[in-house]
């Protein structure tokens, strides 16, 4: 299980990922109707937007970021019972700066390929339980012109002190990126920390594989008694094609697919 907790209650929650992205266009054979990319979009929780900023780029290759928001946290902290709280405040968007030594060094040679980087606060404490970890990557939108920089955080023993951000790179041939608030601007995915295997299979082993794969499609599959018409003159001239003897499996893989579920406790 995901553990969050919000800089602000009136930020956004993580919101359970979505099937289809966009708006549904007319046409058949689309991939997000694929029934494993379905699932694969909508696997994991997505990150939203907190606010609209803007990203202009210089003629010199400096980015900025309007408006620069600050906000302060809806709690009170203090590190002693005996001063009193105070509301946290937490920057949304920043970025690396050149010869930076705090939280790490950046050399100057390093930083010419990291400048176009930028981090973008979540404002989102997380854990998880233990051995579970935090994928961050990118949601299965379209091209955009900045991407999500991977990465895999433990969550189950980093007690991190500040809402986690996650990092974009922007396109350095765009010299102007908006970002609307309520954006999915990255996909967090729970994952186990374990060991994992990959070995070839036996040829009794595919063997076995591949008849039980055959026994499938003969059980569950459709005969396809008539020629199909191509929508478009091809390789088969626009001429029906004889597809006898092939078997349609359209609709049987979604209805025997087990889906993971997403859900947000609020």
């Amino acid at each position: 299980m995901i553990h969050y907790f919000k800089f602000r209650q009136e930020l956004s929650d993580p919101a359970p990922a979505k099937e289809v992205y966009g708006p549904v266009l007319p046409g058949k054979g689309r991939p997000e109707e694929c029934p494993p990319i379905r699932a694969a979009n909508s696997f994991g929780f997505d990150l939203l937007a907190n606010f609209d900023v803007t990203f202009t780029r210089s003629r010199g290759g400096t980015w900025k970021a309007a408006p620069d928001t600050v906000i302060e946290s809806d709690f009170d902290w203090s590190s002693t019972p005996e001063v009193e709280g105070q509301p946290l405040t937490q920057q949304y968007a920043w970025f690396w700066q050149k010869g930076q030594k705090i939280p790490h060094v950046i050399t100057d040679n390093v930083f010419e390929s990291i400048k176009n980087q930028v981090k973008l606060s979540t404002f989102l404490y997380l854990a998880t339980d233990p051995n579970e970890l935090l994928l961050i990557t990118d949601p299965p939108l379209p091209q955009r012109p900045w991407r999500v920089m991977q990465a895999l955080i433990d969550t189950d023993w980093y007690p991190a002190s500040y809402p986690w951000h996650t990092v974009l790179e922007l396109d350095p041939a765009a010299k102007k990126i908006e970002i609307k608030k309520g954006t999915p601007i990255a996909r967090v995915v729970p994952v186990r920390r374990d060991t994992y295997f990959a070995r070839q299979m036996s040829p009794t082993g595919f063997d076995e594989f591949f008849t039980r794969g055959q026994k499938w499609i003969a059980t569950h599959g459709r005969d396809v008694t008539k020629p199909v018409q191509p929508s478009t003159a091809g390789a088969a001239g626009g001429c029906p094609v004889d597809h006898k003897g092939t078997r349609d499996i359209t609709r049987t893989y979604a209805r025997q697919q087990a889906r993971a579920r997403f859900i947000t406790m609020t």
